[in-house]
């Protein structure tokens, strides 16, 4: 099941990802939630799955 939202991120949305309060991978634009991964696309047009578990996301202003 995909989830278009994320804690009120919605697709398109800026973000920039953390793991263990450091930032991984830079910023990059919030796709989807699906079954407890991220989908994301970094600044450089990679599609990123990222684990929820080990991770925070923090949308951009």
């Amino acid at each position: 099941m995909a989830v278009s939202r994320l804690n009120g991120l919605v697709e398109g949305d800026k973000i920039r990802v953390f793991s263990a309060g450091r930032e991984i991978d830079g910023q990059g634009v919030f796709i989807r939630v699906e079954n407890n991964f991220l989908v994301w696309v970094d600044n450089f047009a990679n599609i990123n799955v990222t684990s929820l578990d080990t991770i925070s996301v923090r949308k951009v202003s």
